[in-house]
């Protein structure tokens, strides 16, 4: 049994608690997105992960995510590439990559955005899940057809510059009227501003029209804004969405 296999089937007998649903709801996500991501909470399985090499690391039974958060992640294509983790009450991200990953785009808010980016809808780029989740009530409030990515750490990898300019560099479908424009939304941040001028430079040499989404005072992402003010404090901060 390959490890995707394996994690797939033990994934299917995890449940999303209600401790876990009320901390995700809090955080932003909806009822329908934590269904539609498969999002669970990690309870080890009785049959060993097939790969013995990375047990010294996760565990047999990947006792190391016990507890915490799963949030599935996807290729374009719905293939399983890893996922995220945290615990509830503690910021302990781990992220677990299977080698498919490689070679493909890792997105955050995939393959559920992929309808929209598919006809040509324009694309709100931001970090990690929470601003995910915070920029879909924003879409969602206005009745807008933005889709939602979040690229995990605040820069672009070459896989997804590249999944980018094939999707928005040309308008190549027969009801496009024009082609799709990139937002980058990352923290206010240090980190995040030289990881959105660095993006829009690399989506410009590959033909993409990006931006800069400017919002916020120092320090604030979308999941914090949400945090403060709920999806009326987003509306008002991102007019445009």
């Amino acid at each position: 049994m390959e490890v995707a296999q394996w994690l797939q089937e033990s994934l299917d007998l995890c449940v999303v608690t209600e401790d876990a649903r009320d901390y995700l709801m809090g955080r932003g996500a909806s009822p329908r997105v934590i269904d539609e991501w498969g999002i669970k909470v990690w309870d080890p399985p009785l049959t060993p992960c097939p790969d013995s090499s990375i047990h010294e690391y996760y565990g047999a039974h990947f006792e190391r995510f016990e507890g915490k958060v799963i949030y599935p992640l996807l290729s374009p294509k719905g293939r399983f590439l890893g996922f995220d983790s945290r615990n509830i009450d503690a910021k302990d991200d781990v992220r677990y990559l299977l080698p498919e990953s490689r070679w493909n785009p890792v997105w955050v808010g995939m393959p559920s955005a992929m309808e929209k980016i598919w006809k040509g809808c324009d694309i709100v780029i931001v970090e990690g899940r929470f601003d995910v989740f915070a920029m879909l009530q924003v879409v969602e409030a206005n009745c807008s057809d933005k889709a939602v990515l979040g690229s995990g750490p605040a820069h672009l990898s070459w896989k997804q510059v590249e999944f980018l300019r094939r999707w928005c560099a040309a308008v190549d479908a027969p009801d496009r009227r024009r082609s799709p424009h990139v937002y980058m939304a990352y923290d206010n941040d240090d980190a995040g501003k030289k990881g959105t001028a660095d993006a829009i430079k690399h989506l410009g040499y590959g033909g993409v029209q990006g931006s800069h989404l400017r919002y916020g005072k120092p320090g604030d992402d979308p999941g914090a804004i949400w945090d403060r003010g709920g999806v009326g404090h987003l509306c008002e901060t991102f007019p445009d969405l």
